[in-house]
């Protein structure tokens, strides 16, 4: 049986997945050659996305080539009103030949996938706000610096839309943020009008995707 690895991969990931990543490297899973991050919440920013991810890959071309380079972005992470045909998919292919994104269609979607977000939200998952370790630390920036939004614009987008906030929680956060840092919750809490839950989730499903990934490269193109 063939033993796959990380060593000789590039891996280009969205900043709201840093806590996960870094965790799957430090366990020694995800023995890359090279982590490279773009800033958290871009997606809010289709043109700063688009610039950050190319400006990544070059990074990454400095020591992978293109069919040794992995992305982890979803699918719909860059939606733009003023070129709605582009993608992430679609960067990527303009970019160069062979690389890989891992399947997802957001960056909470490669923790979690649908049916789990289904059992977890009892059958609501469209009227979740999902949120990982990573949203609860950029969520002002996303928000209140990138949307713009003020008090009166999160009235209007929250209420109504999501039942409550669930935090995927795979590194175990509910702990030290109901306790040593319950005051961010509570802030977040205020502004959103949204409950928050932390729900306990593994990782497995992460690294089955990144496995994939990793095997689609590595399997001779018939």
């Amino acid at each position: 049986m063939r033993c796959y690895t990380f060593e000789d991969r590039c891996i280009i990931s969205c900043g709201m997945l840093h806590p996960e990543v870094t965790h799957l490297a430090r366990s020694g899973f995800l023995n890359a050659r090279k982590i490279l991050f773009t800033p958290p919440g871009l997606h809010a920013l289709p043109h700063k996305l688009e610039e950050h991810l190319l400006s990544r890959v070059a990074q990454a071309r400095e020591l992978c080539s293109d069919d040794e380079i992995i992305v982890l972005y979803g699918s719909k992470c860059h939606i733009s009103t003023d070129e709605p045909e582009k993608r992430v998919d679609s960067i990527l292919q303009a970019a160069g030949h062979g690389i890989t994104r891992v399947q997802g269609v957001y960056g909470y979607d490669m923790l979690a996938g649908p049916q789990d977000r289904q059992r977890i939200s009892h059958g609501r998952q469209d009227r979740i706000l999902w949120f990982t370790p990573g949203w609860l630390k950029s969520w002002k920036t996303i928000y209140q610096e990138y949307f713009g939004w003020d008090d009166a614009d999160a009235n209007a987008n929250f209420p109504g839309f999501y039942d409550k906030i669930i935090v995927l929680d795979a590194l175990g956060v509910a702990e030290e943020y109901t306790t040593q840092r319950a005051d961010e919750v509570l802030e977040l809490f205020d502004w959103t009008g949204l409950t928050v839950e932390f729900h306990p989730i593994g990782l497995d499903r992460f690294r089955t995707l990144l496995l994939e990934s990793l095997v689609a490269q590595s399997e001779p193109v018939a």
